[in-house]
């Protein structure tokens, strides 16, 4: 009887010994979610619109929490504007004046994962609609706090530069 049970007790032990290594050895598997271009694309566009609205109702917050914090916004005739309180103050400063309105259409958006990319054109006018400035962008986008947010932002005129 006493066999019987040491071999009972012996075959538990065993059995919740098995049981717990293979629990222990088996890591959670964390599955990154597939990466989705049209899903990144649609983002981008939604970002552009998000800027479109923010430049044209002049609000300052808005248009720098587009940009990453370490950001780059490179305009012509001009030194590169680095970080979000940077761009957010020449933002606040161009908005001071009387803002004329503003237009962006997308051209082209690609990347993939760890960088998207968007090809603007774009337009300021007076509010008779005259076309006060126009031309085109080059922005590059990466992933922050769950966003695509604008990282590099490269734009200029398309009028002649001016003469001194």
């Amino acid at each position: 009887m006493r066999k019987t049970h040491l071999i009972k007790v012996l075959l538990a032990t065993l059995i919740l010994l098995t049981l717990s290594c293979k629990k222990e050895t088996e890591a959670p598997t964390e599955t990154k979610p597939a990466f989705n271009l049209e899903e990144a694309k649609a983002a981008i566009e939604t970002a552009g619109q998000t800027f479109v609205i923010a430049m044209n109702k002049g609000d300052s917050i808005t248009l720098a929490n587009c940009y990453t914090k370490d950001a780059k916004m490179m305009g012509a005739n001009e030194k590169s504007i680095i970080g979000r309180p940077a761009i957010k103050k020449v933002f606040s400063d161009w908005i001071k004046g009387e803002m004329p309105t503003f237009t962006m259409k997308t051209i082209e958006i690609w990347g993939n994962e760890e960088m998207m990319a968007a090809e603007e054109e774009w337009t300021f006018s007076d509010k008779d609609g005259k076309i006060l400035d126009s031309g085109k962008s080059i922005e590059l986008f990466k992933m922050e706090d769950g966003k695509w947010r604008l990282y590099r932002d490269c734009y200029n005129s398309d009028l002649p530069c001016p003469s001194k």
